[in-house]
């Protein structure tokens, strides 16, 4: 790290190897922006002489106060050039260290497998500084191919030769300097993509930073041309990254269909998505010719494959080795990269985690990427890591996360099958009651609509009203008790229905009141459906009409106008089925169109338990069958209001199973608001299953 101005550095060797970490933390302990550290060497850089000296004295009487002794004989002081991390650095530029040139230089050929490993692998530390390094090593290449027997031709001669030859001739790169603009030169061709990242110097002449290329994946040589470019842009900006974002640059490309990828309207499939991905920099497209844009273009046609990823997200290299020898992890199929244990797999190295680890990194990738589903995870940890049954355990954890479990709402058949209330055959047996509101502005001052329904005939009384108190429906079942006391009421659970003045009435005529569960309205399903239909009448009614006349008096008409229409499953009138005749004569006297009303009662409810049989098997194909038992625990959907706020969780919970009441119905724990009572009854198909995080078990292997 020198700066651009003139250099002065010094590089120290601690006597006592203190570890890295350590020395990290005392430079940023005194707040230390000129010095930097590699284990126990530190570079201090300065941008003139005098301040260089006051730097070092700094870092003495640091040194001094953390007993921190530094060996001289192995300090250098006020040098333009060093050694450093096995590079020559000096103003502005980076080479390869001489003493490791000179090593190259007196290699011999190899002349087995391994000789021939440890060669390239000295040379691809320094493949950014060398242009058609691909193409260089491709003879060497072969014969590392497995069951290819070892046979030093001339042509592998040849690149041996070249590869020496151009790691000799001491090649430079150019310091990334973050007050100059980067440009990125990019290019694709069918079989792979190449990039080179450059800045101008003081007369803006391009200088190279760094060299990149990689050979296409199977799926990728599919890609058209255009696709191919912005594929070459997305992994240039991935591969230049730190030098890149946060900076404005200009990417410079050979096809021009791109100048116009920021611009372009209603982007399709991969471009759309790596737009996306481009969005996140500050660039600048330009075009030039393939003629020109010779290093690019070159590095495309001749890559450099990367098989083993260096970054390693989400865990600590440091502590995947520790790991890895406490766990014994062994298997005939991995292999030790950097006394990292990894496993290939479709070319790419990936590390094998052990089994201390994987729950860490399950929880470090879920919660830092937004609690993602089991695609997603799969698609930010597979890439990189591996374990057996990987895919199982990130199904499991997924599904055991309680935050998931809360906040979202999946795709799922809900539980419990199609249930009846019990059917009635004669008049008033089971009555229901339910109400509508929202008719204010309709020239009334009442606006609510209140219903009430017989079950077996289908007969319906509508009354208006300016509320829905106790008091209110005290005085409609009134009007409703002198025509005959039914033997049941079914209503919701509103609080006029469950305040003790409406149950003191019942009981006074004694009717068995019954509830539905809170917040599912299906189970009054008779009076719900006729809420629609009289709404609809009744708006079409307001709305035909030319005067403005109150709804009020219109709805007796609409009332009377339902009552007299056939039902379409029961296929007679609800009037007829209640008092036996028509309120009408018909217009031929001999003809009888309905039969007896005994009779006709008797079919009604036919061809009611008919209609519910159908309908339950439709019902039921989008439905499942559930039990659950006392002690069993589950999340509860809640209602949503209109009102209810966009961030609120669709689900509460866990609560706990206290019995079962019906097929469809339990009794849980869970505070009711209104009633202030410590459980309720509730549906079902509210419910679904809870999984514990502490019940959460990963495979061993």
């Amino acid at each position: 790290m020198i700066s651009t101005t003139q250099d002065i550095a010094q590089k120290g060797h601690i006597t006592h190897k203190p570890n890295g970490l350590l020395i990290r933390r005392i430079l940023t302990k005194y707040k230390i922006d000129f010095a930097c550290n590699y284990f126990d060497d530190i570079i201090v850089y300065s941008s003139s002489e005098l301040e260089h000296w006051k730097h070092l004295k700094t870092i003495f009487e640091i040194c001094e106060k953390e007993n921190i002794k530094l060996k001289l004989s192995k300090c250098v002081f006020a040098q333009t050039k060093i050694s450093f991390l096995g590079y020559e650095i000096e103003q502005g530029k980076v080479s390869p260290n001489n003493a490791n040139i000179e090593t190259i230089k007196k290699l011999q050929p190899p002349t087995n497998v391994k000789e021939l490993q440890r060669f390239l692998g000295s040379v691809n530390v320094y493949n950014k500084f060398i242009p058609q390094y691909a193409k260089l090593r491709y003879p060497l290449n072969q014969l590392l191919k497995k069951d290819v027997k070892f046979n030093w031709t001339n042509e592998c001669q040849d690149a041996f030769d070249k590869l020496k030859e151009t790691r000799t001739t001491k090649p430079v790169l150019n310091l990334y300097n973050p007050d100059v603009t980067c440009h990125v030169f990019v290019d694709a061709s069918q079989k792979s993509v190449g990039a080179v990242s450059k800045q101008p110097d003081a007369s803006d002449v391009l200088h190279p930073i760094a060299y990149h290329s990689r050979t296409l994946r199977d799926y990728e040589k599919n890609y058209a041309i255009t696709e191919l470019e912005c594929l070459a842009i997305v992994d240039a900006l991935d591969k230049f990254y730190y030098y890149l974002h946060g900076q404005k640059f200009v990417i410079h490309t050979d096809h021009a269909a791109l100048v116009w990828l920021k611009n372009v309207k209603n982007l399709r499939g991969r471009l759309f998505r790596w737009s996306l991905k481009l969005s996140m920099f500050d660039y600048e497209i330009k075009y030039q010719k393939g003629c020109t844009n010779i290093e690019a273009d070159m590095l495309s046609r001749h890559p450099v494959s990367h098989h083993l990823q260096h970054a390693v997200h989400l865990l600590d290299i440091n502590e995947i080795k520790t790991q890895q020898k406490n766990d014994n992890l062994c298997g005939p199929k991995y292999h030790e990269v950097k006394d990292v244990i990894v496993i290939k797999k479709r070319n790419l190295y990936k590390i094998v985690v052990p089994f201390s680890l994987r729950l860490k990194l399950l929880n470090q990738s879920h919660e830092q990427f937004g609690h993602p589903g089991v695609q997603k995870m799969l698609n930010l940890i597979t890439p990189q890591y591996y374990w057996p049954n990987i895919t199982s355990d990130i199904t499991e954890f997924v599904k055991h996360c309680s935050v998931c479990q809360l906040n979202k709402k999946r795709k799922q058949k809900r539980f419990g099958l199609l249930q009846q209330v019990p059917p009635t055959s004669t008049p008033f047996e089971c009555i229901s009651v339910d109400t509508v509101g929202g008719f204010n502005y309709y020239n009334s001052t009442k606006k609510f609509l209140h219903i009430v329904i017989d079950h077996a005939t289908r007969h319906v009384w509508a009354f208006p009203s300016k509320n829905e108190n106790s008091e209110t429906y005290i005085n409609i079942l009134k009007q409703i008790f002198q025509i005959q006391i039914p033997v049941k009421l079914l209503t919701d659970r509103n609080a006029a229905f469950t305040s003790s003045r409406f149950k003191k009435f019942l009981r006074n005529y004694n009717v068995k009141h019954l509830l539905t569960t809170a917040h599912h309205p299906q189970t009054n399903g008779k009076v719900e459906r006729v809420d629609q239909s009289l709404v609809t009448r009744l708006k079409c009614k307001v709305n035909s009409t030319s005067t403005k006349v109150p709804w009020t008096k219109l709805l007796e008409s609409v009332t009377n106008e339902y009552n007299l229409t056939p039902h379409s499953i029961t296929k007679y009138p609800p009037a007829y089925l209640l008092l036996g005749t028509l309120p009408y004569d018909t217009p031929i006297g001999q003809n009888s169109y309905y039969e007896p009303v005994n009779e006709a009662r008797n079919l009604a409810l036919q061809r009611t338990i008919d209609y519910h049989n159908k309908n339950k098997i439709r019902y039921d194909a989008r439905f499942v069958d559930k039990k659950f038992n006392p002690g069993d625990l589950f999340v509860y959907e809640e209602f949503h209001y209109p009102n209810t706020r966009k961030l609120t969780p669709p689900f509460s919970g866990p609560y706990e199973v206290i019995k079962q009441c019906s097929e469809v119905t339990y009794e849980i724990n869970k505070p009711n608001p209104l009633t202030k009572q410590a459980t309720q009854i509730v549906h079902i198909s509210k419910l679904r299953c809870f999984h514990s995080p502490d019940k959460l078990k990963l495979s061993y292997k």
